[in-house]
């Protein structure tokens, strides 16, 4: 079926304003969100200023519709896990956490200023930081039903705590450090501190493993 001019154009509108918000994320993640103008978004979208006006009439949009696919990933990512949790299933969701942290990191870097500027955003990773503590918990005190970590209900409560500390600031830890602004240089850090908290815990069996998943992300 012939699509009729007035759905090319709502086709047309969509693409262009996923364009914009892949401009906005490039650039909010590269050069942080207040760094970033309207017009260099416009730019690398290559549009006029006032064709991203017509999609998004001021910055504070191009934010609270980040936000909204920041949640809509958080989502798929935080899910309960089962009763019994492998370490390999610890890993993958580690994996995928990272992923979404590296692609809205700029909500991370620009915290203090984006919590102040827009409540949405307070709110959004008030709620993600909770959740996230929570089902690495879960995730902690599974693995310790299962026996592949020796750690109480109590201590899993500590250490989802550090955890999740960890995930979420080292890359701004880093930066202090050694003005790090490689992404993925910065993840498998993250990646080997998490687990590297992990391997006191473990089991006998499973030590040895989680020390070799462990060195799979030494600096290179």
């Amino acid at each position: 079926m012939r699509k009729t001019d007035g759905q090319d154009a709502e086709s047309q509108k969509r693409d262009t304003r996923t364009r914009i918000l892949v401009a906005s994320l490039l650039l909010f993640n590269e050069h942080g969100e207040p760094n970033t103008t309207t017009n260099a978004i416009a730019d690398e979208t290559d549009i006029s200023p006032g064709n991203l006006h017509y999609h998004f009439r001021k910055k504070a949009d191009l934010v609270e519709a980040l936000l909204d696919e920041f949640q809509a990933d958080v989502r798929r990512v935080l899910v309960p896990p089962s009763e019994e949790i492998s370490i390999e299933d610890f890993w993958v969701f580690l994996h995928l956490l990272l992923e979404v942290l590296a692609a809205y990191r700029f909500l991370l870097r620009d915290m203090e200023t984006l919590v102040g500027q827009y409540p949405r955003v307070r709110d959004s990773l008030r709620g993600f930081v909770q959740d996230l503590t929570a089902i690495m918990q879960l995730y902690l005190e599974g693995m310790g039903r299962a026996g592949n970590l020796r750690i109480s209900d109590r201590e899993a409560g500590v250490i989802s705590r550090n955890l999740a500390v960890i995930a979420l600031f080292s890359e701004r830890f880093d930066v202090l450090m050694r003005n790090e602004t490689n992404s993925g240089v910065s993840v498998m850090r993250v990646a080997r501190s998490v687990l590297s908290v992990l391997i006191p815990y473990a089991e006998t069996s499973t030590a040895a493993f989680v020390n070799e998943l462990a060195d799979q992300y030494r600096d290179k």
